[in-house]
């Protein structure tokens, strides 16, 4: 894989990871459809995590602090389990269970269906969720999202294992249904998905990349999904504090129906 081909990737994860498109589905196309359905190699789901969790790291940076400070604070000293910190770190763990448990059970099974056919079949899924979605209510801060809603939030996230279904579209759109504001359901998702892509990249390092990566594409994907990433949730925030979620459901839509057609 050469630097611009790295870049390209880099530039679909980083978009399609934070706008509700689904970035397996998109990474899954580009691969079919501009690099000869070649199976794409590990590097490139650490890579492209690595450069989307750096994004979301500086995006979320507050909420971020408050929760890690909350969390390792309230293991020493009760009184801050009182505090916002505290509870959104748990909203954060409790919500990433179900994502961690359908990944560890079946991940295999669903890397199968990583073909035009089964992505299309996902896209339409979330082109109908994008498209229903109400348009969220006043729940904007931890103290007022309950345990359970995170638990439905995470099973929602854990759908987007199916390739072609967006996690963040699925994730937002669930708490938005359960009351929660547009901005806190997103900023709600980001962190779990940060909590998501850190047990990624950890469990990729941990078995060990393959030896001969060059390191220029591979610098080049972390910083292109790095920066596509960033600018993707500064535009979702201005999208959703609009009122105008769905306006993905026809373009995820149309890509759809263009896989069925031409996959």
């Amino acid at each position: 894989m050469d630097v611009f081909q790295a870049i390209i990737l880099g530039i679909v994860q980083g978009l399609t990871e934070f706008l509700p498109v689904s970035s397996s589905g998109h990474l899954v196309l580009a691969d079919r459809f501009l690099f000869g359905g070649q199976q794409l190699p590990l590097w490139v789901d650490i890579a492209t995590n690595t450069g989307t969790f750096l994004a979301a790291l500086v995006v979320m940076r507050h909420e971020v602090a408050e929760a890690l400070a909350g969390f390792f604070g309230g293991l020493f000293d009760p009184a801050a389990r009182k505090g916002p910190g505290w509870r959104l770190a748990w909203l954060v763990i409790v919500a990433s269970l179900p994502a961690a448990v359908v990944g560890l059970l079946v991940k295999d099974v669903f890397e199968t269906l990583n073909t035009p056919f089964f992505v299309s079949l996902g896209l339409l899924f979330t082109a109908f969720v994008l498209w229903t979605t109400p348009r969220g209510g006043a729940k904007d801060a931890p103290a007022k999202v309950g345990y359970g809603e995170a638990v439905l939030a995470g099973i929602a996230q854990a759908l987007a294992i199916y390739p072609g279904v967006s996690r963040s579209g699925t994730t937002i759109s669930a708490l938005m249904r359960l009351g929660v504001s547009p901005e806190f359901a997103a900023r709600l998702s980001f962190l779990m998905y940060a909590a998501a892509s850190l047990g990624v990249t950890l469990l990729g390092i941990k078995d060990g990349l393959p030896q001969g990566i060059s390191p220029g594409p591979l610098a080049s994907m972390v910083i292109a999904s790095f920066v596509s990433g960033y600018l993707a949730m500064l535009v979702l925030f201005g999208i959703l504090k609009a009122g105008r979620f769905r306006i993905f459901a026809p373009y995820v839509l149309l890509v759809a129906i263009l896989t069925l057609i031409f996959g």
